[in-house]
């Protein structure tokens, strides 16, 4: 199912996003795989941990929450599996309005930008 495609995780140095980028490298043939994360140094680490994947990983510095940027990472993407999150739920209580933003309206821009 995912060989030779091109799949867009955003969220992709999180915890799930790793993981997810570990059991489809092992398991799969993916033509490309483009992590999506607004995390510079995450994105590093990772492609350190897969450099034997250098030539099918991309890293993409985005955020969900920039609508025209998540739009401009889709381009020949077969597959998005979306992981971007606040998921600490201190975190969220002490900033609801950026939990807003992130869950709900990132959420929302990924909807749109798939379907359009």
């Amino acid at each position: 199912m995912l060989n030779n495609k091109t799949i867009l995780i955003t969220g992709g140095t999180g915890s799930f996003g790793n993981h997810f980028v570990e059991y489809v490298l092992k398991n799969y043939k993916p033509k490309k795989v483009i992590i999506y994360s607004r995390d510079e140094y995450k994105q590093f680490i990772m492609a350190e941990k897969f450099k034997d994947y250098k030539s099918i990983l991309r890293f993409f510095i985005g955020d969900v929450r920039d609508k025209e940027r998540f739009e401009r990472a889709l381009n020949g993407v077969d597959y998005v599996i979306h992981a971007a999150a606040m998921k600490q739920v201190p975190t969220c209580e002490y900033n609801p309005i950026e939990a807003v933003k992130t869950n709900i309206n990132g959420a929302m821009n990924i909807i749109d930008g798939v379907l359009n």
